[in-house]
């Protein structure tokens, strides 16, 4: 495939505004929210919310980012073979904030509301698909672990900066043994503390895009 159309791919995938696939029907809430209405708290509205599994975002989030991590990585990897080992490194390093970059562009689309989107899924896909070509196919590891351990703590804690964090630590801690130490290793929890940063700086309010 050629090189060019890799990097179209990947910025297709990750510029696509996370506000295209919501509906009338999407809700942004808080983590206390967000598992009231998991659990079903109030019965008289069961059937609402059965719904929030039918939300395209749910499903293409992930997909998307998986696709704009993979065509990124792996047109960086073919660029980089034509430079000097010396030079690529020089070069690849500054490609690293694409990633952070494109998760920044998710959280966009709730500005007026003072929110802050945090694209979990997103997310997750983008780790995934980033250092698939990297490690034989890890990627899916550390995407899989971010994943797991930040709903327990969501569905724990109510709270979408722990959860974040959480993420963050565990990606540190596995990446250790996966990637090693390094800048590569230090972009594992970054990919998940943009949305925090974000939120911190201009004093927004974390939610998740839900389908209720």
């Amino acid at each position: 495939m050629p090189l060019w159309l890799y990097f179209a791919i990947a910025l297709v995938a990750a510029g696509i505004p996370s506000r295209w696939l919501w509906d009338g029907r999407m809700l942004f809430v808080n983590g206390t929210q967000l598992r009231t209405r998991l659990v079903m708290v109030n019965p008289a509205d069961n059937r609402r919310r059965r719904r929030w599994w039918k939300s395209k975002s749910l499903w293409l989030d992930p997909l998307r980012g998986g696709a704009a991590g993979w065509c990124l990585m792996t047109g960086e990897w073919q660029w980089l073979e034509g430079f000097d080992k010396l030079i690529a490194k020089f070069i690849y390093y500054p490609l690293l904030l694409l990633p952070l970059l494109m998760v920044l562009w998710q959280t966009f689309g709730r500005g007026k509301q003072n929110e802050c989107i945090v694209p979990v899924l997103f997310a997750v896909g983008l780790l995934a698909g980033y250092y698939h070509p990297v490690g034989g196919g890890f990627g899916w590891v550390l995407g899989l672990s971010a994943l797991g351990v930040g709903a327990l703590v969501l569905m724990a804690l109510q709270s979408i900066r722990v959860m974040l964090f959480s993420m963050a630590v565990v990606l540190m801690v596995i990446g250790y043994f996966l990637v090693g130490l390094g800048i590569e290793w230090l972009l594992l929890p970054a990919i998940f503390l943009v949305p925090f940063a974000r939120a911190l700086v201009r004093s927004e309010k974390l939610v998740l895009a839900f389908r209720g």
